[in-house]
């Protein structure tokens, strides 16, 4: 099992998720519903993650997941409007409370 992609959107996760299931590439997802323990746990200990299962697909998904999921450039550093953190521009969701951007 290679870990190949993870990111606090689950929805995003289960998108490339179906992507590579529909091409024939088996997958695991871990943390499915870490979202239920967020706080209670550090948030790197829930974040989704995709598994490809087996070595030989994952070339190909590794493939798959740069035709879908374009490199974005950091945006500016923001300040979250719920609590006031400062937050660097590459994330998009408040490190102390969990606001989006």
């Amino acid at each position: 099992m290679i870990k190949i992609f993870e990111d606090f959107n689950f929805i995003r996760v289960g998108q490339l998720q179906s992507l590579l299931e529909s091409h024939g590439i088996r997958t695991f997802l871990k943390n499915e519903f870490g979202s239920s323990v967020v706080g209670e746990l550090p948030f790197v200990e829930v974040i989704p993650q995709l598994f490809v299962l087996e070595e030989k697909d994952l070339d190909r998904a590794r493939e798959l997941l740069a035709s879908e999921t374009p490199e974005e450039l950091p945006g500016a550093d923001w300040v979250c409007s719920r609590c006031g953190s400062e937050v660097d521009g590459q994330f998009s969701q408040c490190w102390n409370c969990g606001q989006a951007c």
